[in-house]
Order: structure tokens, then sequence, then C-alpha cells
């Protein structure tokens, strides 16, 4: 065990050249933090079939070694009972469903005493580092239904989450890949697990920048004036990225970064993350030149721990998602070329160890220019074509976890055969495109000419934002009247606080996802997340998980993305006089469809809300 301690000391030694690396045994102070080197990535072949039969659940491991189990019958279901037949306006057949109230009583969740008890299992197999430390939140997702006035006439609850808190040498611990959630259904069976973790050895201390120090890093990578907290120090595990579940990856070791807590007048601004460590992070400089649209760019780096992955984003268009390399040429495409002439072009790079680094260029017109990049990015923000088709809009161009959720939705939605109707992102996407005819807007043209929109932008328990300083509250919005418009996705920070102040704009609009809590951008997107849920997982001709519910594929969205006490939250119509909603709807294809309701002094809403 000796040996091998030194042997990883040695190797981190080497990917922090230019830093000071203290001896494993010197005591931890004030300045100084752990730097740990990962030992397993995820869990092996072996051990997913034991946490599979431990629970009584098929397998459910992935090729990175993440484990994500559903059981579509059980998740976050609703009891409903089949009502009538019928066709929407497109002449697509739909299914009346309505809340089967007797036996939605007779649901009675396990206890919080024997979902612990239950839960302990998953603790012990997860096999935690020695200076990891884990603390439980047990919680409920539940059903609200509201009577047209907002009193809730129900409010019950579905199933029994325990979820982990993870702690490394004291300091929190966050990421995709440091997750611990387990869901019993009320009869005890599991409706949901997911285990994804990385397991690490400590190989040393390192100093590390003071708060202070970092509330400067933070700053800059926030436009000027920008009001900055304390930063927060702890450790952020990127996604499991094994091979065949073979407990090996990319990530060879963690080092403590800051977590950037800015404050925004309106909504939120994303979470950035700054090294903790000065020199650990790449370094480089970004040089672009302009010619009337054409944008050519390329960037130098060195520094960190190679290899090194690209992501650029444009203020002004969408860049393939393919373009991932050093360099990038483009046509400049904005909504409006007068309005906006000037072009902003973004890279972040990352290093295989998860740490970025960031450099932006702004171009007026034609010229060249040059900027260094500033360590830190990644993070995460709080935050008629055919029969069926799909809509993006993203205001937040700058953060490249918006892009990724944008680049994802797109990408998964168009591999199923669903045309993305339009793409609007940063300055292109407008509050114009929410906003109802009757007041001016134009969302017969945009959204509600679509079946479903994916909406990443800043937001607040009354509405949400786009640039320029725009935003659309729920005086202004009457979703599904027009034409088309069934779900609607809002990645976007406690937009369903109050989900009865959206009921006036369900004019046939199904379904409303969002959060009732910060929301968080988070490295990767999850826009494909969400889209992949929608869909059934198959290999060859097999179905290893079928299509989700709208609402569930959310949840799981949520679970599998989000950070650990996220409140995530579905909403719509439903009619008390016969218990009629959309709570069960599937994408187009994929199973039952309600019809369209609309608000009315008759109609109440219900709600779903769980913890991640």
């Amino acid at each position: 065990m000796l040996r091998r301690d030194i042997r990883l000391a040695a190797a981190v030694s080497l990917a922090l050249a230019g830093t000071t690396l203290l001896p494993p045994a010197a005591a931890q102070a004030a300045d100084t933090a752990g730097v740990y080197a990962v030992v397993q990535e995820g869990l092996t072949e072996d051990e997913g079939a034991a946490l599979g039969k431990a629970y009584g659940i098929p397998n459910a491991l992935e090729t990175t070694g993440a484990f994500s189990y559903v059981d579509t019958a059980t998740f976050n279901a609703v009891p409903l009972v089949d009502v009538a037949k019928g066709k929407d306006e497109q002449g697509r057949a739909t299914l009346s469903q309505a809340v089967d109230l007797d036996r939605l009583r007779a649901v009675k969740p396990i206890s919080a005493d024997d979902a612990l008890a239950k839960a302990k299992q998953l603790v012990e197999l997860a096999g935690l580092s020695p200076d990891m430390k884990l603390t439980t939140e047990v919680s409920n997702s539940r059903l609200t239904l509201a009577d047209a006035n907002g009193r809730a006439t129900t409010e019950h609850a579905l199933d029994t989450t325990v979820s982990g808190h993870l702690t490394l040498d004291g300091l929190p611990v966050t990421g995709q890949g440091a997750k611990l959630r387990i869901t019993f259904a009320p009869d005890g069976t599991v409706s949901q697990l997911s285990h994804a973790l990385r397991k690490v050895t400590r190989a040393g201390t390192v100093a590390v920048i003071d708060p202070a120090e970092a509330t400067k890093a933070c700053a800059a990578l926030y436009p000027a004036g920008t009001r900055q907290q304390t930063p927060t120090l702890g450790y952020q595990f990127p996604e499991l990225g094994a091979v065949e579940a073979n407990g090996k990856g990319t990530v060879s070791s963690i080092f403590p970064q800051y977590t950037c807590n800015p404050v925004a007048e309106s909504g939120t601004l994303a979470h950035r993350l700054v090294p903790a460590v000065p020199g650990a992070a790449p370094s480089g400089k970004l040089a672009v030149k302009r010619s009337g649209d054409t944008v050519e760019a390329a960037v130098s780096v060195s520094g960190g721990t190679a290899p090194y992955t690209y992501a650029w984003s444009s203020s002004s268009t969408v860049l393939d998602s393919g373009q991932t390399g050093d360099t990038i040429a483009y046509q400049r495409a904005p909504r409006d070329a007068k309005a906006d002439p000037a072009e902003q072009l973004t890279v972040e790079v990352t290093d295989a160890d998860g740490l970025a680094a960031t450099a932006t260029v702004t171009l007026d017109g034609d010229g060249d220019a040059t900027a260094e990049t500033t360590p830190g990015g990644g993070g995460f923000g709080a935050l008629a074509v055919g029969p069926t088709d799909v809509g993006i809009e993203q205001t937040v161009d700058e953060w490249q976890c918006a892009q990724d959720s944008a680049n994802g939705f797109r990408s998964v939605m168009q591999s199923h055969g669903t045309p993305v109707a339009f793409d609007w992102r940063g300055a292109n996407a407008w509050e114009w495109d929410f906003k109802d005819g009757t007041l001016g807007g134009g969302d017969n043209y945009y959204v509600d000419n679509v079946d479903a929109v994916w909406y990443t932008g800043h937001g607040w328990s009354g509405g949400f934002t786009f640039k320029g300083g725009t935003s659309i509250v729920p005086s202004e919005a009457r979703w599904g009247d027009s034409y088309d418009l069934e779900w609607l996705q809002l990645e976007s920070c406690q937009v369903l606080t109050y989900p009865m102040s959206w009921k006036q704009s369900f004019r046939g609009l199904h379904i409303m996802n969002g959060f009732q809590t910060n929301a968080y951008c988070v490295g990767g997107g999850t826009g494909a997340t969400f889209a992949n849920y929608l869909f059934p997982q198959k290999f060859l001709w097999w179905t290893l998980r079928p299509a989700q519910r709208i609402q569930a594929a959310w949840a799981l969205m949520a679970i599998d993305r989000e950070p650990s006490g996220v409140i995530y939250k579905s909403t719509g119509l439903w009619r008390p006089s016969d218990g009629v909603t959309n709570v069960g709807d599937y994408f187009w294809g994929q199973g039952p469809v309600g019809p369209d309701l609309y608000d009315s002094p008759a109609m109440g809403m219900w709600w779903i809300s769980g913890t991640v």
C-alpha cells in the first residue's frame, strides 16, 4: 500500500509541473487541500452484476461504468385509467387518461426508516474511498392536484428516495461522477437507481489559492461589474468515461477547485469553476480572423494534462458540434445582421482531468484579434416542417454547458427522425418567439408551431429571460392555441416555483417541465439525456430500456445530471369533473398522448416534484 501511495504521488507531481506537492502525511492547513488519484472509474462488469443482484433488478451497467436503472411502470407512477380515444389537430391518435383517485389514495410509500435500511446495501457496495464521507437524505416525489383557484385538493407521495451527499476530506464533492441515489416504489421494490462514482486515493497535499484570490479569478470569467460572493472550495468529479466498464478512464487525478458564486440582478448566472491549484489548468492563446461573415480561429494550448478537448461557441451562429479540434472556420448566420454586427467567439479548453480554461474574442467588423485564456470554465449555471417537429431557444451562448444542452437535444431528436424547425441561440433567441400573437408576439411562427421546445436561460419564479433585458411572464404566454405546442422544457432556475401562475398559459399545452429550485447547466449538457429517455434504448433488436413518459424523462434527466438537492417539477392541467390529464403523455409514436386541454374556470392543475 505504501508503494502504491508513493507511485501515485509521483504521477500527480508530474501532472502538476510548476506547483508544489506536499507529502501525503503533511497536516492540511487552511491554505492546502488534498489531491487524489483515480484508482477506478465507476463500476466493473462484475460489480454491476452484484449491484443488480442485491436489489433484484437487471444489471443496468453502462459502458462508462455508471449504473442507471429505471422501472418505467413504477417510477413517479400516477394511477391512470383510459377514458376515450380521439385525434389531435393534425389527425394523430390521442388517448384521454384520467387520474384514478381511489387507486391514488391507496398508494402508501415505504417509510424513511425502511428506505434507509434498504439503501444501506447500496452504500456498502459503493466502496467509498477512505477520505470520502456520505450523508443521506430521504425524500418523496409528490403529486399535487389543485383546483382552479390553486387550492391543493390532493397532495400525495408517490415513492421514497434516498439520495447521497458526498464530501472528500471534509470538502463537498459534486459532478456527474459523484452520484448515489435509489428510489423505492410503494411495494418496496427499486424503481430507480443511480450509481456513478470514482474510487480515489489520496496522493498528496497541494497549496491552494485563498478565497480572495479565487474571487478575483472568478471575476475574470464574468462580465465586468458582476458581483461575486465567496467561492466554494471543493471537488468536481467529471462524468464517467470508462471503456466497456473496465474501470479505466482518462481522468487520472482529481484536484481541488473553487466554484464561483456570482450574484445576478435577475435570474442566475453560471457557477463556473476555477482551479484552486496555481498552474494546474491548461493555458493558451486564441487567435481569430474575420473577413465579412467568414470567421477563422485557432487556439494553442500547453500545461494541464493532455489530451485536451475543445468546445467552441459563437454569439451569432449555431456551430457544428463535430468541430472539436483546436481550429475552426465558419460563416456567420445572425438572425438580424444589422442589429447584431459584432461577432463573439469563445473557446473552452478542458484537459484530461476536467480542468478548464476559457478565452473570448469580440470583433465588431473585419480584422484580427487575440486573447489569452483565463483559468476556469466548465461548471454549471443556475440555469410548417413535418407532422412532428421540435425547436430550440438558448439565451446563454457564452456558456458551453448551454451549447452542449442544445446540441445534444438537437442531435438526439434528429437521430430519431424528428426535424428541428428552428434553433435560435444567444442574441438570436427572442422573447417574441414565445409571446402570444395578440400581444404583439410571434409564437405562432415558432414556439407554438412545433410539438416540443427546449429552452436554456436565466429564470426566476415569475418567468424567464432573453438577452437585451427582455423576458416572458405568464400573462404574455398562450401556448397551444395557435397550432401545436405540447411539451415545453425550461432549463431555467425556479421557473416552476409557483405552477399555478402559469395556468393561463395552457391553451392546449400538455406539460411544462422545469425546476422549483435553481437549475444547473452542467458540463456536457442535459438536452441529450432528456431526449434519449423519450425513446427506447436498443441494442440490435433488443430493447434494453423502453421509452419513458415525458414527465419521467425530465425527472430522470435531473437525477442523472443535476447536483444533489435540486428539485425538479413538471406541471399541466387536469379536469376535476372527470380527472382527465396529460400526466401520462409519451412523445409521439412512443406511447399514448392525451388530448389538448384548455385553461378555464373548470380546470385545475397538477404538478409532480422530486429531489435529486
